[in-house]
């Protein structure tokens, strides 16, 4: 029997009284045979009380057991779970033949009752305790377990002189999973990818769900940090092996922070500098890991101050925009201007616009960012509109164009700034269009079919750029990326770069050569055909007022 407990109890008229609690797998006990081999079990088999005044004249069921026992006669009543059915038996037994009453029958009824009472309650304190320490789709520790488990490994690493890693993966691209697929999918994705993970680590580790696509391992007994460092790679080439044949994408790389205990580390401090070497490896590329490195204290500190003042910034409308031109090589005209970011920072001075760009983007900045740029680019560019046509263009985020909002967005700041529509073209970096998602694809398509020009930035510094272009019929013109053009005039450059420009005439699309600045790299990138340049040689970034100085100068 899996669990049962015997206890002798002294019966005020009967000092040879025995209480039996037992449960209902009676198979595994030899002493106590189940169905009709003793009364306990013929009691389980059907779920009412049995009372038995004489073993030896008994004929229902068994009696050996008792016999063997020194027992005469018993009463076995069942123990029942909340759904009604008999789990176990809890039964009395006297050495000598008797009667017993209906009262003692009902006495032992209700104290089954309050046994039972008593283990369903337990069962739900178990339940509830599991239900707060574990997650309910992957079943793995949750965040408050895991917690529980890192202090209990720091406790014993102090004792033992040793030490513990916590390696934080966050799985990459997985939003791309549910943007395109939806939850459900996610969901199955997420289980499929837990089973790869947990066959990866050795079996003294614990593997914790944070939330979302983010999990925790702890590792105990951790040599060195080189040692960590060697479970993280076996990890990454445990869970980039394909899968078979999947209803859904099943993710296949992952970004993992490593930080490695020192005497005196907290859980705090632990789980800090994991995270932050995980976002390090997130920034080298996807499937990676990166081990916490002090500076990566100096950065969080910088990017936690810089998103703190680039918020205040913004409400102060201390941001500016500053203007490049784009010009038609053959004419040398300026056709447009590309808006761009600056932030003048009031302590630190000018602070470069690929960093507080990406503050923003870590931080929940880069849509107000993305939407203040958008209006105050449209209202200057519906000014010089009254005296030429230049259009002007603006770069997007990911998170704007996973926005379904986003075109209402767009429609509601060109009827405010009275902008048209074909004088706005919002730039697309390969970086943001990879994610691909069938919510972007609603959104350019929308914009698109509003009258907005879209552009393709960074064309040729992927591998997908291409079959955009084939899928999506919608951009109207794609930049040339600056490193193709930096190296012009050499011939291996210029002919990749004419290359690209006679894709371009194939999918009827204009084409510009952006980063341009010798008159050598322009000569070189006319021979090709391009259409329009962009770079310091051609003119840099300015302000709102040596625009409208320019537009009217080559008016």
């Amino acid at each position: 029997m899996g669990n049962s407990a015997i206890a002798h109890l002294e019966h005020p008229t009967d000092p040879y009284l025995t209480m039996d609690a037992a449960s209902g797998a009676l198979g595994m006990r030899q002493d106590i045979p189940s169905g009709d081999g003793s009364l306990v079990g013929f009691a389980l088999t059907l779920s009412e009380p049995v009372v038995c005044n004489d073993s030896h004249a008994e004929k229902r069921f068994r009696t050996d057991t008792m016999i063997s026992l020194g027992l005469r006669s018993g009463v076995g009543v069942p123990i029942f779970t909340a759904a009604g059915k008999a789990w176990g038996v809890l039964s009395i037994h006297s050495v000598e033949a008797r009667l017993y009453r209906d009262e003692e029958v009902s006495f032992l009824s209700s104290v089954a009752g309050i046994v039972s009472a008593a283990i369903r309650r337990i069962d739900l304190e178990l339940q509830l305790r599991r239900r707060s320490t574990h997650d309910a789709l992957t079943g793995l520790p949750n965040r408050t377990l895991a917690y529980e488990v890192i202090d209990s490994a720091l406790d014993r690493a102090r004792q033992q002189s040793g030490t513990v890693a916590l390696l934080l993966l966050d799985i990459d691209d997985f939003k791309i999973i549910n943007d395109s697929l939806g939850h459900d999918a996610g969901d199955r994705a997420l289980v499929k990818f837990v089973e790869r993970l947990a066959s990866a680590i050795r079996d003294a580790d614990t593997i914790a769900r944070l939330g979302g696509d983010e999990f925790l391992i702890v590792c105990e007994g951790v040599d060195s940090v080189a040692h960590a460092e060697e479970l993280a790679r076996h990890i990454t080439s445990s869970i980039a092996v394909p899968f078979s044949a999947e209803d859904v994408p099943i993710p296949l790389s992952a970004s993992i922070g490593i930080a490695v205990s020192e005497p005196h580390s907290t859980r705090h401090e632990l789980i800090h500098r994991a995270d932050l070497a995980m976002y390090r490896a997130k920034d080298s590329g996807t499937g990676g890991h990166a081990v916490f490195d002090p500076t990566d204290l100096y950065d969080a500190d910088r990017i936690r101050s810089l998103s703190i003042d680039l918020r205040a910034a913004l409400r102060a409308d201390e941001l500016t925009l500053a203007y490049q031109p784009l010009v038609d090589i053959a004419t040398r005209k300026i056709v447009a201007v590309e808006a761009l970011a600056r932030w003048n920072h009031r302590e630190l001075g000018p602070i470069e616009p690929s960093e507080f760009v990406g503050v923003a983007e870590r931080t929940g900045l880069a849509t107000p960012l993305g939407a203040w740029a958008l209006r105050t680019a449209c209202t200057a560019a519906a000014r010089w509109r009254t005296f030429s046509d230049i259009v002007v263009r603006v770069n997007v985020s990911a998170l704007q164009l996973r926005d379904p909002d986003f075109p209402t967005e767009v429609a509601s700041v060109l009827a405010e700034t009275g902008l048209p529509a074909f004088a706005l073209g919002l730039e697309v970096t390969e970086t943001v269009w990879v994610a691909d998602t069938e919510r972007v694809a609603d959104t350019v398509s929308a914009l698109h079919a509003m009258g907005v020009a879209l552009l393709l930035d960074d064309m040729g510094k992927g591998h997908s750029s291409m079959s955009y272009l084939d899928r999506y019929p919608i951009f109207e013109c794609f930049k040339i990326d600056k490193s193709y053009i930096a190296r012009l005039p050499a011939p291996r450059a210029r002919a990749i770069v004419s290359a690209i420009v006679a894709l371009a005439r194939a999918f009827d699309v204009t084409v510009v050569g952006e980063g341009v600045e010798t008159e050598e790299q322009l000569d070189a990138l006319a021979a090709t055909g391009c259409d329009f340049a962009q770079g310091y040689l051609l003119g840099r970034p300015v302000g709102a007022g040596t625009i409208a100085d320019l537009l009217l100068g080559d008016r």
